[in-house]
């Protein structure tokens, strides 16, 4: 498989949301991989536009129904021998109730700025340079 990505270079699209809910943001811990904090986020399914993508990952993992989300940003990422375009939104909560997806998602936490484990995915980094810059 790697060498048919290495090949082919395939091009995917993905995204991740920051939430914020009174002055915390939502951090989730994957079952998977380095078990990084990271943030809500996932593929874009064909047919379906970044920010539906993001409303159903965040609803899929999280179980939080946001109304919208505002588009901070994207950057590119050549992990994996894939080109990837990661579209970066912000939201805000509406509550602070979280109901994790058990199968996909070890832990989920709200975070003040000051509190946010240094323990976060290079992605989560990036999606907090994105929102800083935007404010």
């Amino acid at each position: 498989m790697i060498f048919y990505w290495f090949l082919v270079r395939p091009k995917t699209s993905g995204v991740k949301c920051l939430i914020e809910q009174n002055g915390k943001f939502l951090m989730i811990r994957n079952t998977y991989g380095e078990k990084h904090w990271t943030l809500p986020g996932g593929g874009i399914k064909k047919g379906e536009s970044p920010e539906r993508a993001a409303l159903r990952e965040v609803e899929e993992e999280v179980g939080i129904l946001l109304s919208s989300v505002r588009k901070i940003g994207e950057y590119r990422s050549n992990r994996e021998y894939k080109a990837d375009t990661i579209h970066c939104f912000y939201a805000t909560a509406n509550s602070p109730k979280i109901s994790i997806d058990k199968g996909e998602i070890l832990e989920a936490a709200w975070f003040t700025p000051q509190t946010i484990p240094s323990f976060r995915s290079t992605a989560t980094e990036k999606v907090l340079d994105l929102y800083r810059s935007s404010s």
